[in-house]
């Protein structure tokens, strides 16, 4: 997804938090607080392989807990969990998973996106991860190979059409 693409998706979730915030509190009611401690079943995300010659792979899950969608359309908090494997043999290429999060903040008006990396050098064997973040509204996953490093290329945190959305809160 691109920046403009991306700026458009916050500026769409801040507009429906705004206008959803305001007579959604004055409506909270014990089912709304029901739902809020609900906790969704798993949703299987993957396998990703990056793209132009499956130098990498992930998969894995993500699961929300305590979807609001009355007051502020966001999960109360989201885990993702999986694995990624490097696929090339070089030992100068990683296998890498790019996650970017759109988190809302606590008045509700304000999307802000965040990335989480994990990376793996070891040829065919596989990195567990699992991560958690707090009112998370959208989660993207992109999976590439590329150099060893601290942090991911540019390449392969570009805005291409590489990026899968892998979680959006329903409102």
């Amino acid at each position: 997804m691109n920046n403009g693409s991306r700026a458009l998706v916050g500026l769409t979730a801040a507009a429906l938090l705004a206008t959803a915030a305001v007579p959604a509190a004055a409506e909270a009611t014990a089912e709304s607080s029901a739902a809020r401690t609900a906790v969704a079943a798993p949703q299987f995300w993957g396998p990703y392989h990056s793209p132009g010659g499956r130098r990498a792979r992930a998969a894995g899950t993500v699961t929300a807990t305590g979807e609001d969608h009355e007051v502020i359309p966001s999960a109360a908090t989201l885990t993702v969990s999986g694995t990624v494997t490097d696929l090339a043999r070089a030992r100068s290429r990683c296998g890498w998973v790019v996650f970017g999060i759109a988190t809302v903040n606590t008045a509700g008006n304000q999307v802000t996106w965040k990335r989480h990396h994990v990376r793996t050098c070891a040829y065919r064997t596989s990195k567990r991860f699992s991560f958690t973040y707090r009112r998370v509204y959208q989660v993207e996953v992109k999976v590439c190979s590329a150099r060893r490093g601290s942090a991911p290329s540019i390449q392969c945190t570009a805005g291409n059409p590489a990026w899968k959305n892998i979680y959006t809160s329903p409102h």
